[in-house]
C-alpha cells in the first residue's frame, strides 16, 4: 500500500451535486468493533449522504475488513501510512462532499434513527449543530450528557450562554455537524502535532468563523468504554504547558465572540476555568508521578510564587487547590487574556 489508496464505490462522490451530509470515519486497529460501528450508521444513511471510512495505516486486520464495504453504497475507504487520528480526519475532509460533515469515532456506535431524526434539522440549518451522547462504561452503567434544543441567531450569544453555563459539550468533534463550506473557505483543520486536545482546537477555529449554531436534545451517540486504557493512563509530556495552550485558545475564542457578558461574568469564567485546569494536572500525579517534576514547579509559582514549601506542595499533589482570588498570578492577568476581560 502506499501513503494513500483510495476505495470507492461507483462514481467519484466529489463530482456528485446535492450532497448534503459526508460521515467520517477515522479507523485504527479497531478490527473487533468496526463493523458494529459502520452498520450502525449505514443502516440509516440518507440516499443524499455518504460514508468516508479513513484507515490510518492498521496492522490488525482492519484494512482487510474494511475492503469489503467497497461494494455499499456511497461508501468511500481510504487505506493510508500511520499518523494519527486529526491526519486521518483531515484526510476525511479532504475527500468529503457533503454540504455538512461530521465525525464518528470507529469504536463508538450511532444511535438507532439518529440521521433520520437528525435529517430534518438542516432543513432549518445552522452552521454548527451540537448533539448529546451517552457514555457506556464497562459495567454496563451508562449516562447522557445532553444540551437543550436552542437556535443561537449569532454565534456571540452561544458564547454568552457557554461563559454563563459552561455546559454547551463543545470539546468533542464526534457530536456535532460542521458546515464544511466554513471549514473549506478557513482551511479549519485538525492539528497533527498536539496528543491531547485538537478536537478543541479544531472546534474554537470554527466557532470563531461561524455565524449561527443550533444545539439539539437528540442524543447521537454511545461512547463506548472498550478498555480500562484511557487519556489517565497515558504519559503526556509537559501536560500543563499544553493545557495551558488550551485555556488560553478557550478564552480568546469566547471572551471575543461573547458580547453580552459583564466583565464580573468573564472573569470567573477565566478563573473557573483555570482552576480546573491545574486539578486536571494535580489529579494525574498519583498514576503518573514522572509528571511531578515535569509539572509541579510551575503550578506552584503559579499558585504561590516563590513563597511555598512541602506543606503546599502536598496540599496540590492531593487535589486541594485554591481559588484563583488567592493566587499569587491571577488567571486573568495573563498578558494572553488581560485586554480582552
Amino acid at each position: 500500500m502506499g501513503s494513500e489508496e483510495i476505495i470507492a464505490n461507483g462514481t467519484d462522490q466529489r463530482t456528485v451535486p446535492g450532497l448534503r451530509l459526508s460521515i467520517i470515519v477515522p479507523t485504527y486497529n479497531c478490527r473487533d468493533y468496526i463493523d458494529e460501528c459502520l452498520s450502525s450508521i449505514i443502516d440509516q444513511m440518507w440516499e443524499d449522504s455518504e460514508l468516508i471510512i479513513v484507515d490510518d495505516g492498521s496492522d490488525d486486520g482492519s484494512d482487510r475488513i474494511l475492503e469489503g464495504y467497497r461494494d455499499a453504497p456511497r461508501v468511500k475507504v481510504i487505506l493510508r501510512d500511520h499518523e494519527g487520528a486529526s491526519g486521518a480526519r483531515n484526510a476525511g475532509i479532504e475527500a468529503a462532499s457533503g454540504e455538512y460533515l461530521t465525525f464518528v469515532d470507529c469504536d463508538d456506535r450511532l444511535k438507532k434513527g439518529f440521521l433520520t431524526q437528525a435529517e430534518n434539522l438542516l432543513t432549518r440549518p445552522a452552521d454548527m449543530i451540537i448533539f448529546g451522547f451517552e457514555r457506556i462504561y464497562l459495567d454496563g452503567k451508562s449516562a447522557i450528557l445532553s444540551v437543550c434544543d436552542h437556535f443561537y441567531p449569532d454565534v456571540s450569544s452561544f458564547a454568552d450562554e457557554y461563559i454563563r453555563s459552561y455546559a454547551m459539550l463543545i470539546y468533542s468533534a464526534s457530536n456535532k455537524f460542521y458546515n464544511k463550506k466554513i471549514i473549506d473557505s478557513c482551511n479549519i483543520r485538525f492539528e497533527t502535532d498536539i496528543m491531547f486536545g485538537e478536537d478543541r482546537l479544531f472546534n474554537y477555529a470554527f466557532l470563531c468563523r461561524a455565524k449561527t449554531i443550533r444545539t439539539s436534545e437528540l442524543i447521537m451517540f454511545d461512547y463506548m468504554q472498550r478498555s480500562l486504557n484511557s487519556m489517565s493512563s497515558r504519559h503526556y509530556p509537559d501536560f500543563f504547558r499544553l493545557l495551558c495552550r488550551l485555556h488560553e485558545e478557550k478564552m480568546k475564542c469566547f471572551l471575543r465572540l461573547s458580547e453580552g457578558t459583564d466583565r464580573e461574568e468573564r472573569e470567573s469564567f477565566v478563573c473557573y476555568d483555570m482552576h480546573r485546569t491545574v486539578l486536571a494536572v494535580a489529579e494525574r500525579f498519583a498514576e503518573h508521578p514522572e509528571e511531578i517534576d515535569e509539572n509541579l514547579p510551575d503550578v506552584l509559582k503559579m499558585i504561590y510564587g516563590d513563597r511555598y514549601g512541602i506543606y503546599e506542595q502536598k496540599k496540590l499533589m492531593n487535589g486541594d487547590i485554591p481559588e484563583p482570588s488567592q493566587w499569587h498570578c491571577s488567571p486573568c492577568d495573563s498578558a494572553a487574556i488581560s485586554d480582552l476581560i
